[in-house]
């Protein structure tokens, strides 16, 4: 039995999809109201968190991407100062 009419989709879906969307359309029509708000709550707060860690992805990739340029530029200046015997023997015992 078809439930899903691809006529009527505001965006494309394979038709593996569409068959996964039915079966969970099926099940869900065996629950009872209090059960279907539960799981609506439950791939809210999913997607919620999926999209926040997206955008803390996001916010990490640009720090980490300006935190690495400076490493970079700075690595020879400060291998002056950690590259030496008196460095070395200071590390020693850690």
């Amino acid at each position: 039995m078809t439930i899903i009419d691809e006529t009527y989709l505001v965006f494309p879906l394979s038709k593996t999809m569409i068959k996964q969307l039915e079966k969970v359309i099926n099940k869900l029509s065996e629950l009872s109201e209090a059960q279907l708000e539960e799981i609506a709550q439950m791939i809210m707060i999913s997607i919620e968190s999926k999209e926040q860690l997206a955008n803390g992805s996001d916010t990490l990739k640009k720090m980490t991407g300006s935190i690495s340029d400076t490493t970079l530029l700075s690595e020879s200046l400060l291998a002056k100062d950690w590259l030496t015997e008196e460095e070395d023997n200071a590390w020693q015992n850690l």
